[in-house]
C-alpha cells in the first residue's frame, strides 16, 4: 500500500462566491460538476481533476454536519498552515496576481531552486503557486 497523491482538500466557507472566484480567477482552477449532494457547494478542477470541494456553511448546516461531521469554523487556516499548487508560467501568475489587486510574498527555495508566490484566500488561508526556478523569471 502507498500514497498515490494528494485527492483534493475541502473548505467550510460562507463564503462561497468569494472563494470560488479567488480559485478560479487567481489560482486558475476551473469550475465542474458536482455530485448532488445534499447541502450546497461547489468542486474546482485542474486538469480533469477536483482538486477543492467548497461546501457552503451556513446554508442548511444539518445535512453538511450529517455528511461531513459537525465542526466549528473559524477564519484562517487554523492547524493548516498552507496549500501548494504546482504551477507553470510565473510571470503570467505574478501578473494576474497583480491585475486582480492581491498582494502576494515572493521566495525562492535556495537548495531546490523552486521559486514560490504565496497569496491569501477570501477566508485567510496561505495558498503556495509553486514554480520551477528560473533566473530570468524576476
Amino acid at each position: 500500500m502507498t500514497i498515490q497523491h494528494l485527492d483534493h482538500f475541502t473548505l467550510r466557507t460562507a463564503k462561497v462566491d468569494e472563494t470560488v472566484a479567488f480559485f478560479r480567477d487567481a489560482i486558475g482552477l476551473e469550475e465542474g460538476w458536482r455530485p448532488a449532494f445534499p447541502f450546497p457547494g461547489s468542486w474546482l478542477y485542474a486538469a480533469g481533476r477536483a482538486l477543492l470541494h467548497i461546501a457552503q456553511l451556513e446554508s442548511r448546516g444539518a445535512e453538511l454536519d450529517a455528511y461531513l461531521g459537525a465542526r466549528v469554523v473559524a477564519q484562517g487556516s487554523g492547524a493548516l498552515d498552507h496549500v501548494a499548487f504546482r504551477c507553470s508560467d510565473l510571470p503570467g501568475y505574478r501578473q494576474r496576481l497583480l491585475d486582480l489587486g492581491l498582494p502576494f510574498n515572493e521566495r525562492v527555495v535556495p537548495d531546490l531552486l523552486e521559486h514560490q508566490l504565496f497569496v491569501e484566500d477570501p477566508n485567510g488561508i496561505k495558498v503556495e503557486l509553486i514554480f520551477a526556478y528560473s533566473p530570468n523569471a524576476r
